[in-house]
């Protein structure tokens, strides 16, 4: 039975997304595969008190090497700042709030599912309507539904909070009830890191996916119009601390240490 249910007044996410049990100050690795291209991103996140810190740099392919993205967060504040960079860029970007509800150039990360909480931009209080997230696997969560900020008109954001883990567990991004995103987590993480999925999958429905027809013949641009594109996300290995200080001493040494405490695997990405 699919999620739909109408949205509380007052939502009740319990511990921060993408948050890795006891650890303050840590990093973990993923992959992914967009077509046939093998991705890999290194993230790192700091909590201090109500702040957060969180850096994801693209280390494959290597077209995109060198691609990362900082988020910094505040919540007694009510602030978010969102800074993109790609290797084709002379200095780093502070993006405008209408493109936060988007992706990070040439990949399917999407920048509020890389968010310690929930953007500011859309306010604490859900409204009162059916949240229809029966796409998800999600049958059991609590739906919210958010209006996007001025900035963004006829968007909305609806959320689902699993009441046993306390955290989102999917997310969908609609502009005038089209769907324009959709991210759910697939597998949670061990007891200790509920908050940090193992697997999750993004998906842009209408966009399109590769007719498996096409593909077995070798010819590009086989789509199926409506159809919806699915990427899985697949954490490797175990979260591991780092050192606060790593987080102050600019993009370089972040990926330094993060690539020491997770190397790449002689055979790549699966």
């Amino acid at each position: 039975m699919g999620l739909h249910q109408p949205s509380r007044r007052t939502t009740r996410q319990d511990r921060a997304n993408l948050s890795a049990g006891s650890l303050g100050s840590f990093g973990f690795a993923v992959e992914a595969a967009i077509g046939r291209r093998p991705m890999r991103y290194l993230i790192g996140r700091r909590f201090t008190g109500d702040t957060a810190l969180t850096c994801l740099f693209v280390t494959q392919p290597e077209t995109l090497a060198g691609t990362h993205v900082r988020i910094s967060e505040d919540r007694r504040r009510g602030a978010c700042e969102v800074q993109t960079y790609v290797p084709t860029m002379r200095c780093s970007l502070r993006l405008a709030e209408r493109y936060l509800f988007g992706c990070l150039p040439l990949t399917e990360v999407g920048y509020l599912d890389l968010m310690a909480w929930r953007y500011p931009g859309l306010g604490s209080t859900p409204e009162d309507r059916d949240s229809d997230l029966s796409w998800s696997g999600w049958p059991g969560a609590e739906a919210y539904c958010f209006l996007g900020p001025a900035s963004t008109p006829g968007l909305t954001v609806t959320e689902a909070v699993d009441p046993a883990s306390g955290i989102v567990v999917a997310r969908a991004v609609d502009r005038r009830r089209e769907p324009e995103r959709r991210w759910e987590v697939v597998e949670l993480g061990d007891p200790s890191v509920t908050g940090l999925p193992r697997l999750i999958r993004a998906g842009r429905p209408g966009r399109g996916s590769p007719d498996a027809g096409c593909a077995r013949a070798g010819v590009s641009g086989g789509e199926r119009p409506g159809a919806e594109r699915w990427t899985d996300f697949r954490r490797v290995g175990e979260p591991a601390a780092v050192p606060a200080a790593d987080f102050d001493g600019g993009p370089q040494r972040l990926r330094e240490a993060l690539e020491h405490r997770f190397p790449a695997r002689p055979d790549g990405p699966a």
